[in-house]
């Protein structure tokens, strides 16, 4: 009995060390001040926003019941910390080490007057984010409109800057990269992203969910601040 017990224990704490190294991975390539940031966020996340939203429940409860009503939104309104809150990320640079942000939006249009039909009109988007040497680029792309996008030029631009995409070459997807052979949703996070692009995030928490992730681990916690609530 006590042998396995010290087996038991010897476990856990290689376990536990195992766990600490691959955070000590990843806030190394992250970086130090972003690494406190994303920390910062999940913080209050867990401290100001669950605790209001779900009183009576433990935070573990809290952030399973939060992706229970995320997977089953269907308006794409769930409910998010306040601006105040969310401008921390833009405030701080990691934001564009984290996404590829619109700098830009725009129309072409072969019509000589101002009225958007998909087979005649184009919207055009500058993306800004942080490269691999640590300094802003650009990439620019090209897309159809949609039938379920507003008529009227502005609202239809408004919309596009607020897109987000995903910085497939920042110090976040980097230090993601590095520990998701230890950890088997962010490895599949990281293949999935890769082969088809930014996912909706009613998806990540669906995906989540089907999993049974453990919501207390350290790096499912960062994703859904930087996949779902920013």
């Amino acid at each position: 009995m006590i042998k396995y017990l010290v087996l038991i224990i010897c476990f856990l704490f290689v376990l536990g060390c195992t766990s600490k190294g691959q955070i000590n991975t990843f806030e190394a390539i992250l970086g130090k001040s972003n690494a406190d940031v994303l920390t910062y966020l999940v913080d209050d996340f867990e401290n100001d926003f669950l605790q209001k939203q779900y009183p009576n429940l433990t935070i573990e409860e809290a952030y399973v019941q939060y992706l229970i009503e995320l997977d089953n939104d269907m308006s794409g309104n769930w409910k998010k910390p306040s601006i105040s809150k969310r401008i921390i990320l833009d405030k701080n640079n990691l934001k564009y080490q984290i996404y590829a942000l619109p700098d830009s939006v725009w129309l072409e249009t072969n019509q000589d007057e101002m009225l958007i039909k998909g087979d005649t009109a184009t919207v055009k988007t500058r993306w800004k984010y942080i490269n691999e040497k640590g300094s802003f680029d650009y990439a620019f792309d090209e897309s159809s409109i949609s039938r379920n996008e507003p008529k009227d030029i502005d609202s239809l631009l408004n919309i596009r800057k607020k897109y987000i995409d995903i910085n497939y070459v920042g110090k976040y997807r980097k230090a993601l990269k590095a520990i998701s052979k230890n950890n088997k949703f962010v490895k599949e996070y990281i293949d999935y992203t890769d082969a088809v692009g930014n996912i909706d995030p009613r998806m990540i928490a669906g995906k989540m969910l089907m999993a049974k992730v453990d919501v207390s681990d350290y790096f499912i916690k960062r994703l859904i601040i930087t996949e779902i609530i920013y």
